[in-house]
């Protein structure tokens, strides 16, 4: 509109400036005759001449008025000096009026006394001039208003599935490949359908993956027969809950056996036999699946293990493996007064070895082999009995309370490094002060998930990370429980905490279990993207339990994924788990996400996990620069 503004103007102001000097040019001509015509009325008096010509020129419609004799001389000359009219002087100086003056002569009969020359005043044209611009600016003024509301509307319209393409675009950025609906608009359709498929690509690429190193990790770790952990990747597990510093350091682990298996295969064939282990495996296999971080295994031929993290009571995990068995036996109708299921069970804390725990749980299990029933043995650590439950609840109820009264817990920092050995960040496990002594996460976590105080701990764990990272200028990483993720009132909290510590929280690294984030992905979803508004970065730890619901992150936008220590143990030397743990690596590049390795024991361990393409590492092998 403003270049047709410009034309028009250019066009319509030329072109009323040549009418205007042609009309004051006619104008010129006609008033010069007819006041010639005047002047030869009057005899030649040359007083009369001045006066008549005084008196035109004084009306102010002339600018110039002059006569002149025949021989040249100048007899009367009138002309205004007053230039300046009701047109602005840029105006007149950009269209300049130049009209021929109007010439006619003066006879006295016929005797020739002068020749008349008279110019219009030009200020009235540059006055119509200008008056017709601005009539023409503010029509299109007018037009310019109208037509950029009404195209500001309508590029609203046609715009509208931009802000689909730009929050998917800044999804993808974020590696989550979401889809959006495709718009109408043929360009914007073309963008959309185009990155759809890339986010449907992505999501089928994580999937096919995700089922690809499920399969491996079936074929490397799991018993062919009874579908459940074979007795080296079950051992991995436990030395590695041993190992932790989480609430999985404390819990139960159980030895069941099947007594009579050999006569039962005599009995029945070993076809048969292969189907009640498979009926039994499945069995302890859903009762792992409803608990994070448990594991089955047939240690061998007879015996059967459950490790289970976070229990308190030492026999009821035992009690639901006694259970499961016998209803296999009885479902086969093989159960007889010859079969018995002699247990054992005991309570493991951080700390202990795996040496310790079998040589209890095999005494106990030959005693209750040799009194030939189906009993539980409780093995206690030496000759300390375990306390009822409610007795230590009430004891730790009182000392985790006291604990945050008097603001006892604390974290403590354990490196991080990448592949140049530079610091990713600082793991900040969370410890209790109690009497002098500093008590690691795993003895008190469980009973802070028991009595029901974790939301209480994330934001204590929060606001001390922030508070360190202010203080110590570091990025701090924390982890958080199943309360922060399933607890409604916690994203509102948080966002809270995270404003009003912006700086510091571009440093935070929060993190949560694998089985949390699978089995509350929508509420770990939303805490993701609390977490980004904030700048911080989200990882998951522990990965490598439930690899077959990895596809699942394509929309979740995680930063970094944890791989469990339990797969890092002797890395060196288990080529099923290299080539697991390659390929999970590669995924996790593909989609933009780092990838750090847990429990790092030895050097030669941290020098094949860089082999293998991971980001970073942490563990006891992993040693701060420096120191």
């Amino acid at each position: 509109l403003t270049l047709v503004f410009s034309g028009s103007f250019l066009v319509s102001s030329l072109s009323a400036k040549a009418y205007l000097e042609q009309q004051l040019y006619m104008k010129n001509a006609d008033n010069a005759t007819a006041l010639a015509l005047s002047l030869s009325q009057q005899d030649a008096d040359s007083i009369l001449l001045e006066l008549t010509l005084s008196a035109q020129f004084d009306t102010g419609f002339y600018e110039m008025i002059e006569l002149i004799d025949p021989e040249g001389e100048v007899i009367i000359r009138r002309e205004s000096s007053n230039a300046t009219g009701d047109a602005p002087d840029w105006f007149m100086r950009l269209l300049p009026i130049n009209v021929e003056p109007g010439v006619a002569p003066v006879q006295a009969g016929w005797q020739q006394l002068g020749t008349l020359s008279l110019r219009s005043h030009s200020r009235f044209a540059y006055k119509e001039l200008w008056q017709s611009t601005q009539k023409m600016l503010l029509v299109f003024v007018l037009a310019m208003v109208m037509a950029g509301l009404l195209g500001s509307f309508l590029l609203k319209v046609i715009l509208r599935p931009l802000v689909d393409v730009v929050a998917q675009a800044d999804a993808i950025g974020q590696r989550r490949f979401i889809t959006t609906p495709e718009p109408y608009t043929r360009e914007f359709k073309q963008v959309v359908v185009t990155m759809n498929n890339l986010s449907q690509r992505i999501k089928q690429m994580l999937a096919r993956e995700a089922k690809q190193l499920e399969k491996w990790q079936r074929d490397a770790h799991i018993d062919k027969v009874t579908g459940l952990l074979n007795r080296e990747p079950f051992m991995r597990a436990l030395d590695a809950a041993l190992e932790s510093d989480d609430v999985n350091a404390t819990g139960a682990l159980s030895l069941i056996r099947l007594d009579g298996l050999a006569q039962l295969n005599q009995v029945y064939g070993r076809k048969a036999i292969d189907s009640l282990l498979k009926d039994i495996g499945t069995a302890l296999n859903s009762i792992v699946a409803k608990r994070s971080r448990w594991a089955a295994s047939r240690l061998n031929g007879s015996d059967f293990a459950l490790l289970a993290p976070r229990a308190i009571e030492a026999d009821e995990a035992a009690l639901n493996v006694q259970a499961a068995m016998r209803e296999a036996l009885e479902n086969r109708s093989m159960l007889d007064d010859s079969t018995t299921l002699p247990g054992a069970a005991t309570i493991f804390s951080h700390g202990d070895t795996i040496g310790e725990l079998l040589t209890r749980l095999d005494g106990a299990l030959l005693t209750a082999d040799r009194e030939g029933e189906s009993s539980i043995n409780i093995a206690h650590r030496g000759e300390i009995q375990i306390r009822p439950v409610r007795d230590q609840m009430e004891d730790w109820s009182e000392i985790l309370a006291q604990g945050f009264r008097d603001q006892k817990f604390f974290l403590s920092t354990y490196p991080v490094l990448d592949l140049n050995d530079g610091i990713l960040h600082h793991e900040a496990p969370v410890r209790l002060q109690r009497q002098g002594e500093n008590i690691t996460a795993g003895q008190f976590l469980p009973w802070i998930n028991r009595l029901e105080m974790s939301g209480e701990l994330d934001k204590y764990v929060v606001e001390h990370a922030l508070q360190l990272i202010e203080d110590r200028d570091v990025d701090i990483g924390i982890n958080l429980s199943v309360a922060a993720v399933v607890d409604s009132s916690f994203l509102p909290w948080i966002s809270e905490c995270l404003s009003r510590h912006a700086n510091a929280a571009r440093r935070l690294w929060m993190e949560v279990s694998e089985p949390m984030a699978f089995r509350h992905l929508t509420n770990f979803k939303f805490l993701c993207t609390r977490a980004r508004a904030y700048h911080c970065k989200v990882g998951i730890e522990h990965i490598g339990h439930q690899l077959s619901s990895l596809g699942q992150l394509h929309d979740v936008g995680v930063d970094y994924l944890k791989i469990d220590a339990s797969f890092v143990r002797d890395i060196a030397s288990n080529a099923a788990n290299q080539t697991l743990l390659r390929t999970l690596c590669t995924l996790g590049h593909s989609i933009g996400v780092l990838v750090i390795s847990e429990g790092v024991r030895t050097d030669e361990e941290w020098a094949m996990l860089k082999e293998l393409g991971v980001d970073g590492g942490t563990g006891p092998g992993i040693k701060e620069p420096g120191k």
